[in-house]
């Protein structure tokens, strides 16, 4: 393993070390099962035929969940560098009509953590415990804030609520999965934006 590898790896080590400390025997662990693994943009990350999904640390780069309405692909969420992402670790969604996928919006350099990693990290250390209760309440509180911005009665009111939350998302996310993410036509969102340019 060259050093850049380590180096980045140890960047989810410290990520997790935010929420409680990582015992020796836990970080090797993690350092020898995870992967660095590269997604071009539009590639998935987790696609409809990972029934046992993997998590992932962006360490570069930008992504989407997102389901599809027919023909239509509805995002759900965004995220970019810094984060874990991933689905659940239980196949249950797979099973139904609409699974939610994950694809790379921008060329994207990730640490892959397996699922089997996750289970044994779990049922080896307490300490893990700790941290998913900790992220699962930090994404408990991100899903209550987009539930929130989704139901903003007007999209002029979703657009400035994400750029006083999210203005990183408003800045880099291309529109398309913007207004998708706002629950507005692309068309819409541009005359918002341009408006709300105009008004600056």
């Amino acid at each position: 393993m060259n050093k850049q590898t380590l180096d980045e790896k140890r960047q989810l080590i410290k990520y997790f070390s935010e929420y409680c400390d990582v015992p020796l025997e836990m970080e090797n662990l993690i350092i020898k099962e995870t992967a660095i693994k590269h997604f071009k943009k539009r590639k998935h990350l987790i696609g409809p035929l990972d029934d046992l999904p993997d998590m992932y640390f962006i360490l570069s780069g930008a992504v989407r969940g997102f389901a599809k309405d027919d023909d239509e692909e509805v995002t759900t969420w965004l995220s970019t560098e810094g984060r874990i992402v991933g689905l659940t670790l239980y196949p249950k969604q797979f099973k139904e009509n609409k699974p939610q996928l994950i694809d790379a919006i921008e060329d994207t350099r990730t640490i892959q953590i397996p699922n089997a990693l996750i289970r044994t990290l779990f049922a080896l250390f307490p300490e893990m415990s700790i941290i998913g209760r900790k992220l699962l309440w930090l994404h408990y509180h991100e899903a209550e804030e987009r539930n929130f911005l989704i139901r903003l009665a007007k999209g002029e009111k979703r657009l400035k609520r994400l750029l006083e939350i999210q203005p990183h998302f408003y800045y880099r996310i291309p529109i398309k999965h913007l207004a998708s993410y706002l629950g507005m036509r692309t068309e819409t969102f541009s005359r918002l934006r341009a408006n709300l340019m105009a008004g600056e």
